[in-house]
């Protein structure tokens, strides 16, 4: 067993436990955290679902992301609270994961790759946490996963 997947079944057990429900608004991970999770049997008592929404656009028109959050840039945590709250709503769902940054190899808006932000949201409030990972694409995509989870938990 992985740690992806050791890390999701404690989500999953401390979100059953509870009896809440998950759902992800993934841009960076393109979907790794909602393919993890769902790699556990028993998921589906918990998670409710998903959306990539990778490309900029999708943001507006899938999650309704105001042009207001826009003005910070894609990758901003003012970004990842935005679409942890809209894709919280959009499900029902108790509590929401969202991430977007810059997996590299090149800056992005700016900003360099390794630059990651990612949001839990609850029914009282969002927590944001900025990463600052040094890998290669799919190794920063991976502790981007890794670190969304791991935030999860330290919340619930």
């Amino acid at each position: 067993m992985n740690y992806l997947t050791s890390i999701s079944i404690e989500v999953l057990k401390k979100l059953s436990i509870a009896e809440k429900t998950l759902s992800t608004a993934e841009s960076c991970t393109g979907g790794l955290i909602a393919s993890t999770i769902t790699d556990v049997p028993g998921a589906s008592k918990v998670f409710v679902g998903g959306v990539v929404v990778y490309a900029t656009e999708m943001k507006h028109k899938l999650l309704g992301i105001s042009d207001k959050v826009f003005n910070y840039g894609v990758i901003s945590a003012e970004m990842a609270e935005a679409m942890s709250v809209a894709v919280r709503s959009l499900t029902g769902s108790d509590y929401s994961i969202a991430t977007t940054g810059n997996l590299g190899p090149d800056t992005m808006e700016g900003k360099p790759r390794g630059l990651i932000y990612i949001a839990v949201a609850t029914p009282e409030k969002v927590y944001v946490k900025e990463l600052h990972l040094q890998g290669d694409r799919l190794s920063n995509k991976i502790e981007a996963t890794f670190e969304a989870l791991k935030l999860l938990i330290e919340v619930l």
